[in-house]
């Protein structure tokens, strides 16, 4: 019975001799275990990239960009950093559909190109997974994990594509800013990699500061990641939530009172086509890489009158949250129109708790104060420390605290979205439970903005 069983799902026996002698005139493509970087500068070339470079998985300056690479494919061996070029006058213009537009069609032909080389080293016995440019992401990915599959600014600077400027894009030397990457990953080693650069491009020309409509860039380096978050990304997943729930509210009048049809319109537009950056000027306005900084040379002035401030008097909306330096920054410029959203960074695990503390740190505060606060919740414990005008965070150790905060997750959820300033209410005993000196607590809650 069993041999005719194995008869029915194999064939005869003169169809089982034909396939193996079909299969013995097969050549089997060996794996490759090392590849040639002048090859493989080719072939993805040839593919589409406009530069490339090559980082060993194992580099210490990727940090954890190695973990991440090995969860998206646990064979990597190599990064292979892809740059594509943006259409740097289109980037400039006063109209965002064509600035988009421009960014958008990058990343087609950016990823078109990764998915050849894809294919390219298949073909020659190397398997490879490209990653994603920006979305979509992992956005419920387990607590600990990132949504993004690579950062892929710490590989570019890694394989040399250039160096991160003040404006956090990486400006390539030749090209500048006006890229978008991509990484694919290989199981297969490479006879030479990349090097960082051993200078920045960044002119340090603080343009992109000027061009900031929400001065999230600051001129000594710091950078409001949540200020830049709920403009620029408006609608982008991770700042429309205000939108989805005013709709799902079901109350017209209500609806309408907080937002305009134009503004509708565009959220819309950016759901049926693809989501639109709402700015994105400090990028437009980046004079470095040798093929964009010519004209700024030659003329500053000129420059700044046909670049700059085009888009600094751009009549359009501005979004921020009330009472904070973004607000403050944008109230200053005549030409726009200042728009306000509930914007409420997810802070539901720790990791994500001390990035929001980080990033919602204003550093207004006195140089010699110095705080340690411990904040333990359900799922581990947090330390923030506060010393010389610098907010630091990371695991809680056995020295003594200033404070200690217990609190469950919608607590500490209340903590960061409401800073204490002005609003008491969210400092009340139940809502949590401080041990220590509670004035310590204050006194960082207060430096967030």
């Amino acid at each position: 019975m069993a041999n005719e069983t194995r008869r029915i799902f194999r064939g005869t026996d003169e169809a089982e001799n034909a396939r193996r002698a079909y299969e013995a005139t097969l050549t089997v493509q060996r794996p490759r275990d090392r590849v040639g970087a002048e090859w493989l500068r080719e072939l993805c070339l040839r593919a589409g990239a406009d530069d490339v470079g090559f980082v060993d998985v194992d580099r210490a300056g990727l940090g954890g960009e190695s973990a991440n690479a090995r969860r998206l494919f646990p064979a990597t061996k190599a990064l292979i950093c892809l740059v594509g070029i943006s259409n740097r006058d289109a980037i400039r213009s006063t109209s965002r559909a064509t600035a988009n537009n421009a960014w958008h069609r990058t990343g087609e032909k950016l990823e078109s190109a990764a998915a050849t080389i894809c294919t390219l080293l298949a073909e020659a016995g190397v398997r490879a997974v490209s990653t994603n440019i920006g979305f979509p992401m992992d956005v419920q990915a387990p607590p600990g994990e990132v949504t993004w599959g690579i950062a892929q600014k710490v590989v570019a600077v890694e394989a040399g594509m250039g160096h991160m400027g003040i404006n956090r894009n990486v400006i390539h030397p030749k090209f500048g800013n006006f890229l978008l990457l991509d990484t694919v990953l290989i199981d297969a080693e490479i006879d030479a990699y990349n090097q960082p650069l051993d200078y920045n491009p960044c002119l340090g020309c603080n343009l992109c500061v000027a061009a900031c409509p929400v001065g999230a860039i600051s001129n000594v380096g710091e950078f409001d990641f949540f200020a830049c978050l709920g403009h620029n990304y408006r609608e982008f997943p991770f700042s429309a939530a205000d939108w989805v729930e005013a709709v799902a509210a079901g109350d017209a009048s209500a609806y309408r009172a907080k937002f305009r049809d134009d503004e509708t319109q565009s959220m819309l537009q950016s759901l049926a086509f693809e989501p639109a950056y709402k700015s994105a000027y400090c990028m437009a306005v980046c004079p470095a890489g040798e093929d964009v900084i010519g004209p700024y040379l030659a003329d500053k002035a000129r420059f700044r009158n046909d670049v700059l401030l085009p888009l600094r008097g751009r009549p359009e909306p501005v979004y921020v949250q009330s009472g904070t330096q973004a607000e403050r920054t944008a109230t200053r410029n005549p030409a726009k129109r200042v728009r306000y959203l509930d914007f409420k960074p997810d802070v539901s695990t720790v990791a994500n708790f001390a990035l929001g503390l980080r990033h919602m740190f204003t550093g207004n505060v006195a140089q010699q104060e110095r705080l340690r606060v411990a904040f333990r919740f359900p799922d581990g414990t947090l330390l923030a420390s506060l010393e010389n005008g610098k907010l630091t965070t990371g695991p809680l150790d056995d020295a003594p605290v200033d404070a200690a905060v217990v609190c469950d997750a919608p607590d500490y959820i209340r903590i960061l979205h409401s800073p204490i300033v002005g609003r008491p209410e969210y400092t009340a005993p139940e809502r949590y439970t401080v041990t220590g000196d509670p004035a310590a607590l204050r006194s960082l809650l207060a430096c967030l903005d």
